[in-house]
C-alpha cells in the first residue's frame, strides 16, 4: 500500500534557488530536486479502492488559484537536536484556507491532525551528529523566492528508500482561476 500525502509542487525556479542554499554542514541530508514540495496533509498508506475514493473527494475541492512565495527558514526540533531544516512561507493566509478545506474532505480516510500546520519546504533532514545551524540560520534569514501562482493540488505517493523517499504524484487537482 503506498504512503500518501497532499502537496504543492514547486516551479524550477524556486527549486534551484532552494538548491543552492546546501551547504556542507555535518548531519545533514540535502533533498534532492526531486524531494522538494510543500506538504499540505499527511495521509498515510491507504489500500488501492480507498486511494480511488480519497481522489474522487479531493476532485471536488473548489479552492482559488494563489500566489505564494518562499521567505526564511527554520527547524523542527530544538536546537540541540534539530530534525528538520526548512524554508517558510511569506504568507501563509491561502495555504490555510486550502488545508482547512482539505482536512474537511480527507475525513473518512484520516483522522484530525492536533499539530499546527506550518507550511514549509524541507531542505534537509539532521541526523544524530549533525552540526549547528544558527550560521546557515542566520545567513539564510533572509530567503526570500520569486511568488508563483498556485494552479493545482497534488496527491503524492511516498517510496521510501536508501537515498531518501522518492515522491511521485498520483494525481492533480486544478484549483479554480
Amino acid at each position: 500500500m503506498p504512503r500518501l500525502f497532499i502537496g504543492l509542487e514547486l516551479p524550477e525556479p524556486q527549486c534551484q534557488q532552494l538548491l543552492a542554499l546546501s551547504a556542507p554542514i555535518s548531519g545533514l541530508r540535502w533533498q534532492s530536486r526531486a524531494q522538494l514540495h510543500l506538504t499540505m496533509r499527511f495521509i498515510g498508506e491507504l489500500s488501492e479502492a480507498q486511494v480511488a475514493e480519497l481522489s474522487q473527494a479531493l476532485a471536488t475541492l473548489r479552492a482559488p488559484v494563489f500566489e505564494l512565495q518562499l521567505g526564511g527558514v527554520g527547524y523542527f526540533g530544538s536546537p540541540q537536536r534539530p530534525s528538520i531544516l526548512w524554508a517558510g512561507v511569506v504568507v501563509p493566509a491561502p495555504l490555510q484556507a486550502l488545508r482547512e478545506q482539505i482536512d474537511q474532505l480527507i475525513v473518512p480516510w484520516c483522522a484530525a491532525d492536533p499539530q499546527r500546520f506550518v507550511p514549509h519546504v524541507t531542505l534537509a533532514r539532521c541526523g544524530p551528529g549533525s552540526g549547528s545551524l544558527q550560521g546557515f540560520l542566520q545567513q539564510q534569514r533572509g530567503l526570500l523566492s520569486a511568488p508563483w501562482r498556485v494552479t493545482e493540488l497534488c496527491l503524492f505517493a511516498s517510496d521510501p528508500g536508501p537515498g531518501g523517499s522518492r515522491y511521485s504524484v498520483l494525481a492533480g487537482y486544478p484549483l479554480e482561476g
